[in-house]
């Protein structure tokens, strides 16, 4: 078959926390009047983004990987189960404070799943918008639930101011959450174990408590101060392009790409390129219009030339 760029249809999820954001901004479509997360790529059962090209027809990524799995390179061949999935999130509310386990604990407790370490990327924030990473000092489980029990935990955990372009490394035991008025493009394991440690009180949209999952919570969260990550140092490529390595791990390499008034090339032999455009518009080489909030599959060995007058991107390989 003829290479070339594939755009991706994402899976959609409503959750409290969800709003209108993605559908006013960011170009997604939904019967519901909310989208909390759009999973722009992902292999994740009962979850998988959709390749939005006629040429492969109700095509799943898993389908895609199936029938040609040439267009991932050999790389993704190194891991047990597919190891990203990629997110864009709509926080209007305060998410929960939660934690992740790592690929041990939930391979043992899990079914078999992949734990889960993450990168926030804040695309989009409001004025006075933040987030919690971490605890603020080094804690006790008694403390911790103590803080749970009594609604304090918050007082515990680093609480950061963000804007637009921050970057943050979420490891797996990272006490976390995502406050009101961020937009986030996350870049994950393949995974959706979350621990719900507090939840402010919260009921569902029966009139139920949200469940929580503190003794699972306990048994992986890092009770050690938690240091803020700083944002790595740009490079001045050529041709109009700026980079910034937002992660570099086991299981993914994210980068933050800036056109300006140029190009940028994406090429890999290795592995297929998967890039989300966190701001404004840009085009291929052949023509084909590239839109905020887009998602595209790059496949192994096809050399992808992109054009813009200004133009952010995350982008991501294993």
């Amino acid at each position: 078959m003829k290479l070339r760029p594939l755009k991706l249809k994402p899976a959609l999820r409503t959750y409290i926390w969800g709003g209108t954001k993605l559908k006013e901004f960011w170009g997604k479509e939904s019967d519901t009047d909310s989208i909390a997360e759009c999973w722009e790529l992902s292999m994740y059962t009962d979850s998988e983004s959709i390749v939005d090209d006629p040429a492969f027809y109700e095509y799943t990524l898993s389908k895609l990987q199936r029938n040609y799995p040439e267009l991932f390179g050999d790389k993704v061949n190194d891991y047990s189960k597919f190891p990203i999935l990629i997110k864009l999130l709509d926080a209007s509310a305060d998410l929960s404070i939660q934690v992740h386990p790592d690929d041990v604990y939930a391979m043992a407790r899990e079914g078999g799943q992949l734990g889960k370490n993450e990168v926030w990327y804040i695309a989009d924030a409001e004025e006075g918008a933040a987030i919690y990473y971490g605890f603020n000092r080094d804690v006790t489980k008694e403390e911790v639930i103590d803080g749970v029990v009594n609604g304090t935990i918050t007082e515990l955990l680093n609480r950061c101011p963000v804007k637009k372009g921050d970057c943050f490394f979420v490891p797996a035991g990272t006490v976390h959450a995502l406050q009101k008025g961020v937009t986030v493009i996350e870049v994950q394991q393949s995974s959706d174990i979350t621990y719900r440690l507090y939840d402010y009180g919260r009921k569902d949209k029966n009139g139920n408590a949200r469940k929580l999952h503190i003794r699972e919570a306990l048994d992986v969260m890092t009770l050690k101060k938690s240091e803020i990550p700083t944002l790595n140092p740009q490079k001045e490529l050529a041709n109009g392009a700026k980079l910034r390595i937002l992660t570099k791990n086991g299981y993914f390499t994210a980068k933050e790409v800036v056109i300006e008034k140029g190009e940028y090339l994406i090429y890999s032999e290795e592995s297929f390129v998967t890039f989300t455009v966190a701001d404004g518009e840009a085009e291929f080489e052949s023509g084909e219009k590239i839109k905020k909030g887009d998602t595209w599959f790059i496949p192994a060995y096809y050399m992808a030339k992109i054009k813009a007058e200004k133009a952010t991107l995350v982008v991501t390989t294993i």
